[in-house]
């Protein structure tokens, strides 16, 4: 989804199958189970990036990525939704339009920082992923 600012937004509820907790227990009964998720997250996180290029989203790399996290409840801890950022990191490097990539690596030389901020909302969920 892509709300016509310079930012990439997420829906949480696609994401809850992949908080750290449960990609655990998928790693324990099967790797194959948890190689499949990865995929699914990963492929989900790569079609909306891909969108929001389409939309005319860019990040000024290198920069310092803000993950903005908007929840309707406090059930799942923040460092479990945080996990996911592994999948949205790999979805932006999967991420390509008309031979543009939208990030080439996510090493340091790209990344200069992960910051996550936590908020409760009545409104819709959602995660906003913004380059600073």
């Amino acid at each position: 989804m892509y709300d016509g600012m310079n930012k990439l937004v997420f829906d949480p509820d696609i994401l809850r199958p992949y908080t750290l907790n449960k990609y655990i227990s998928m790693e324990r009964a099967n790797r194959y189970i948890a190689s499949k998720a990865k995929k699914t997250a990963t492929n989900y996180c790569r079609a909306v990036v891909m969108q929001a290029m389409v939309d005319g989203v860019a990040f000024d790399w290198p920069c310092v990525v803000q993950f903005n996290w908007y929840l309707t409840d406090k059930r799942i801890d923040s460092d479990n939704w945080s996990f996911t950022q592994k999948f949205i990191l790999d979805g932006m490097q999967n991420a390509s339009v008309q031979g543009r990539k939208f990030l080439v690596n996510d090493n340091m030389v790209y990344i200069r920082g992960l910051h996550h901020d936590f908020y409760k909302t009545d409104g819709v969920a959602r995660l906003e992923v913004i380059g600073v």
